[in-house]
Parts: structure tokens; C-alpha cells; sequence
């Protein structure tokens, strides 16, 4: 009895010296990236105090955003070259490269302003820093690695629209005027956006059409009300460029007026001036 006893004893303890193992085994490289992690962290503060700015992250600086208010305004100053900010940037960012400095009345002097590099290595920083510090701007951080860093950690950009992209492409519907004419006829409710500048607009226009130049899009973007909107404009590239900055604002499903206005007219479909 006694040695059945002690062998209960002995499997009960070899059990949980098995399962400590595997334990162990199964959070080690957790354990250890842990560690990692913290050294990498340590190194960074270091950096960061070296370079004697302040910094924010990603996913803080997205709170920040969406937590702005009027009275605690945030500008995002964009540093990139005009084709990169062009290409892709952060919703309502202002772009001014340090060769265009001084920045005088182009950003908000009294708002935090948020300094958005290429990376962590783009070299224009330090010169924006240095510029921010001589127009005695007191309240502004770096945004920590760029806009690479962004877009792998928040995602939310604004693009102008690439007609090769087959992602860009997925973004856009298309519709034939038709078929927008006969649904105007059976008067279906229809958002239509003519991106188109204000003369031409004035010119020739399709019924209830609101205009809202491509290049005022963005900062007029609370004013597109409807989740489906029909996209109208000199050609079909300005029309497929504003329907993907509308979509990448999570605004709308846009649809692309095949031909574009030149088409519309050609067909003798109805126009008000």
C-alpha cells in the first residue's frame, strides 16, 4: 500500500513537472521578445532625447485626431516633396517642405502641429525642428517613423487615385450617362458631385449637380452628405481621382460617369447653366 502510495505520488509530481516544461517552452520566445522589445524601447528614448525634440505615435497621434476639438485644434504639417504628399498623406494635412519655410500664415501658429517625415531617417526633420524653433512655434511633436510607420500601424490615407491600381480600380463604380439620365427622368434620388472648377461648371452642369472642385474635395468633404454619389467631370481620369479620394475618406461608394461631361453633352442630355 505504501508503495502504491509513494508511485501516485511520484506521476502526480512527474505530471506537473512535464506540464511546467511545457510551459515554459511555450511562452520562452514571449519571455524573451519581451525583453527585446524593452531594450528596443530604452535605445529609442535614448535617440529621441539626443535629437532633443518630442515625438507622438502613431496610434496616439490617430487618438488625437479624432479626439481634436475646435477650441485644441491639431495641424499636420506634411515635410514630404509635393509628389509624395500627393500621391498619399494623412487626412487634412497641410504640405510645406522645409525649402518653402518661412511658414508665416500657412499653418494655425496657435495649434499643436504635428511634423509628418518620409521616416524615421528623413533628414528634412531636423531642418523643420530647427525652423519651428526660430519662428518660435512652442508646441509641436514628430510624428515617430513617418509616414511609413503610419501606414503600417493606423492605414488611413487619403490617395489621389492611380487608374493602373487594381486596388485604386476596386475603389469606383462606373455608370453610363443612360442610365444616370433615365434615373434623373424617374426621378430616383441621385447625389451627384461635379468636380469640375467653378467656370465650368457655370457653363453647363447637370441638373442638381453640386459642384465641389477636385482640389477642394478634402476640405469640403463634410458637405458630401449621401453615401452613394455619382461623379461628374471633364474626363473620366478627374472623375476616377476625386471618386478614390472620396472613398478613402470612408465618404461614399462612388460611381464614375463613363465619358464624363463631354459625353453627356455629346448624347444631347439635359444641362442648366
Amino acid at each position: 500500500m505504501e508503495n502504491e502510495k509513494s508511485e501516485r505520488i511520484a506521476i502526480i509530481i512527474g505530471f506537473f513537472l512535464i506540464l511546467i516544461v511545457i510551459l515554459i517552452t511555450l511562452f520562452r520566445s514571449k519571455l524573451f521578445s519581451s525583453t527585446d522589445t524593452s531594450a528596443q524601447s530604452d535605445n529609442l528614448s535614448a535617440q529621441i532625447s539626443e535629437l532633443g525634440y518630442k515625438t507622438i505615435n502613431a496610434k496616439d497621434l490617430n487618438k488625437k485626431i479624432l479626439l481634436a476639438k475646435k477650441d485644441s485644434p491639431v495641424t499636420l504639417l506634411d515635410i514630404r516633396p509635393f509628389e509624395s504628399y500627393v500621391k498619399e498623406h494623412i487626412i487634412d494635412a497641410v504640405n510645406v517642405t522645409p525649402d518653402e519655410f518661412p511658414l508665416d500664415s500657412k499653418i494655425n501658429a496657435h495649434s499643436l502641429v504635428i511634423v509628418i517625415g518620409a521616416d524615421e531617417n528623413d533628414g528634412n526633420i531636423k531642418k523643420t525642428v530647427d525652423e519651428l524653433k526660430k519662428e518660435n512655434f512652442k508646441n509641436f511633436l514628430v510624428l515617430t517613423g513617418g509616414m511609413d510607420l503610419w501606414k503600417q500601424l493606423v492605414g488611413i490615407t487619403v490617395t489621389y487615385g492611380d487608374p493602373t491600381s487594381f486596388i485604386d480600380q476596386s475603389k469606383v463604380s462606373y455608370v453610363d450617362p443612360e442610365k444616370l439620365n433615365e434615373a434623373l427622368k424617374q426621378k430616383v434620388a441621385t447625389f451627384i458631385i461635379d468636380v469640375r472648377t467653378p467656370e465650368e461648371y457655370a457653363k453647363g452642369h447637370i441638373t442638381g449637380a453640386k459642384n465641389i472642385p477636385s482640389d477642394d474635395i478634402e476640405k469640403r468633404r463634410r458637405e458630401i452628405t449621401e453615401k452613394r454619389v455619382v461623379v461628374v467631370g471633364v474626363n473620366e481620369l478627374q472623375e476616377f481621382q476625386s471618386s478614390v479620394q472620396m472613398y478613402d475618406m470612408l465618404l461614399a461608394s462612388p460611381f464614375v460617369l463613363r465619358g464624363a461631361m463631354p459625353q453627356w453633352e455629346q448624347k444631347g442630355f439635359p444641362v442648366v447653366k
